[in-house]
């Protein structure tokens, strides 16, 4: 009885051991993964705002708004100069329409300048 109950609390402290290790390492796993957020948002802004200045042609993937639907695209102008969170889209479809868009919801990005450079985000 006495080796069962020492391989039993061998067990348990094994056991937390490794999920202190592994809670500790995700928390780790987190914050890189915040700042490479951010990070990849930062560079997003920037581009957006030269696509504004450069009034370029924008085409962006949207994340999808229902769990059926993976991604939404959308291409026009960019309206507004002061880039933050949300962006005015000009549509290419319907000039007279535009469209708020949150800068958290764009995958991807990409422009087509009036000197005729494509860059592709």
């Amino acid at each position: 009885m006495d080796k069962g109950h020492k391989s039993t609390m061998k067990s348990i402290s094994k056991l937390i051991t490794q999920s202190s290790h592994n809670f500790f390492s995700s928390f780790l796993e987190d914050s890189k993964d915040k700042k490479n957020q951010s990070k990849d948002r930062e560079e997003l802004l920037k581009e957006l705002q030269v696509a504004a200045a450069q009034k370029a042609l924008v085409v962006l993937q949207l994340k999808g708004t229902s769990p059926n639907q993976k991604f939404e695209t959308v291409s026009g102008w960019i309206v507004s100069k002061n880039i933050v969170d949300t962006i005015m889209l000009r549509t290419q479809n319907d000039a007279q329409q535009i469209k708020m868009i949150p800068v958290e919801q764009i995958k991807k990005m990409s422009m087509l300048s009036i000197a005729d450079k494509r860059h592709i985000k």
